[in-house]
């Protein structure tokens, strides 16, 4: 199977990306010639939950949860946390 990875030149240092089998470790460098090794590469992805997607993290959830008993907690005549 062909996939995009990075591989660094050991002679000049460039990195480039090759559209290359999975299993090849390394190439060879398009600037000087020199040998190009494959780069571990790092996953990008991202889990819901982050306030830019819009869905309530778990803090979020636990600080509702928390403000909805203190309240509770009021208007029972109850103090939180023994206060």
């Amino acid at each position: 199977m062909r996939v995009l990875n990075d591989y660094e030149c050991t002679n000049c240092g460039l990195v480039e990306e090759h559209f290359l089998e999975n299993d090849i470790a390394q190439c060879t460098c398009l600037q000087c010639g020199g040998v190009a090794r494959k780069q571990q590469a790092v996953p990008n992805f991202q889990l819901p939950g982050n306030d830019q997607a819009g869905f309530p993290t778990a803090y979020d959830k636990w600080d509702k949860k928390r403000r909805e008993k203190m309240a509770y907690e009021k208007r029972q005549g109850h103090t939180a946390f023994g206060e």
